[in-house]
């Protein structure tokens, strides 16, 4: 294992101030606010993003910090870590976790984009030595969501199908792409699965993750440390959605999955840094391995 040094952690719940609804769309640097109460970070805008956004109520100190200092970060100095524990479930607008076998922490990203052309993303990832796989219970660590998609149903309960999810299964890392069809209000949801990597291969170390969209030639292409790892020659929507999102952090689903296999009551902690969230219409704009002039996400 590393040893951090010089570390300066925000931790954002107990050294912030609650400043209402902020909009910072040409931040020079990730650094972190209050939404309604909620954390929110501002983000570099050659990142391609300018803000991103928690919705849950009652969130904990634990859930989130922003790391500075010594030479942990995959670039420049600050990288993210995120903290899931039994429980951390939380009600938002219109929906409760709590009540639908869900647990999260994630950000979801602004600003929101049009699916039209192509839309790449990539994100820095590192898991922690003791990261525990609670499949059957989903663990997410990377999504595209959509605004004004189609909906459905999910082991019973309403669902609102992403269009791509990344997440620990099996022992593994896998891109999930939601190939859905039928009618909009009761969506049929084909989950179409690629291999990025081995979860075993990203503890303790920085792996780079990118995936692009292409709406208008109609394909899929993923890369791990800028090694291509799948191709997928479909258009990524049936549905047009009104717009999409990035969403990062830690997001499990069917929870009493687990409990069950497992015959417990409680779900295990996990732990995930991140680091160089960006966005963009091509692969050179994102992904360092394939340009080494971007800048860092500091």
């Amino acid at each position: 294992m590393h040893t951090i040094i010089k570390i300066a952690v925000v931790s954002v719940l107990a050294q912030f101030t609650i400043v209402g609804m902020v909009s910072i769309s040409k931040a020079e640097g990730t650094s972190v606010f209050f939404d309604n109460g909620k954390i929110a970070l501002t983000a570099p805008i050659h990142s391609g993003y300018a803000n991103h956004f928690t919705y849950g109520e009652g969130q904990k100190d634990y859930n989130f910090s922003l790391l500075t200092g010594g030479s942990e970060a995959r670039m420049g100095s600050k990288y993210q870590r995120f903290e899931l524990r039994d429980g951390d479930c939380f009600p938002m607008d219109g929906w409760n976790d709590c009540e639908n076998d869900r647990e999260r922490f994630e950000f979801s990203s602004r600003p929101r984009q049009k699916p039209v052309g192509q839309k790449c993303y990539f994100y820095s990832l590192k898991i922690t030595p003791n990261f525990f796989d609670v499949h059957p219970t989903n663990t997410d660590l990377g999504q595209v969501h959509q605004i004004g998609g189609p909906e459905g149903k999910a082991g019973g309960l309403k669902s609102f199908p992403p269009l791509i999810q990344i997440g620990a299964k099996k022992g593994k890392l896998v891109f999930k792409w939601h190939k859905l069809s039928g009618n909009p209000k009761n969506v049929r949801d084909k989950t179409v699965e690629r291999t990025f990597a081995k979860l075993k291969e990203l503890k303790s170390k920085w792996t780079d993750v990118s995936f692009c969209l292409d709406f208008e030639n109609h394909k899929m292409i993923g890369w791990l440390n800028g090694e291509k790892k799948f191709q997928i020659d479909e258009n990524p929507i049936f549905f047009e959605p009104e717009e999409i999102y990035f969403k990062y952090g830690i997001y499990r689903s069917f929870l009493s999955k687990f409990k069950k296999r497992r015959k417990t009551d409680e779900m295990p902690t996990q732990v995930v840094f991140y680091d160089e969230i960006r966005t963009g219409n091509t692969i050179e704009e994102v992904d360092i391995n394939f340009n080494a002039s971007l800048l860092p996400i500091d």
